[in-house]
């Protein structure tokens, strides 16, 4: 089965976050289990906000961000283009989940879209998901 990874997860590849070895861990289980992993467009402009804001508060320099977005890049993300439906699931993924923006609801969209799980690094959202009866986004910790 194919799987949903959102921004979060991700840039822990490149970052050193608390949860970067089992981030890595994940990818390659995955990888050796065949699976194919997606996201919405709107993960590679996270990844590179989230690389910017490393560069302007020190945590790397630009040519380290380059290399990271490189290596991103190259895990071959199949990335799935917005379409009206998912835009739409987002709004109202964003109302269920009470978030006052819709970038994860865009994650659960797609992935609620397809029938596949979500995988996070982000607690706090897998846990607002199990609280509305969502089973299927699961936190890499």
């Amino acid at each position: 089965m194919n799987l949903v990874v959102d921004a979060n997860l991700v840039v822990s590849l490149v970052l050193p976050l608390p949860y970067s070895d089992l981030a890595r861990e994940k990818l390659l289980e995955w990888k050796h289990l065949g699976k194919t992993v997606l996201a919405p467009t709107l993960l590679e402009y996270e990844v590179v906000s989230v690389l910017r804001k490393a560069i302007t508060i020190g945590a790397m320099d630009a040519q380290l961000a380059q290399s990271s977005l490189d290596q991103i890049l190259r895990l071959n993300i199949r990335v799935i283009p917005p379409t009206n439906s998912l835009h739409l699931d987002a709004l109202t993924w964003a109302e269920r989940l009470r978030q006052a923006k819709a970038y994860d609801a865009q994650y659960l969209a797609l992935a609620a879209s397809l029938g596949l799980p979500l995988w996070t690094a982000d607690r706090r959202l897998a846990n607002r998901a199990a609280e509305i009866g969502v089973n299927w986004v699961h936190c890499i910790d």
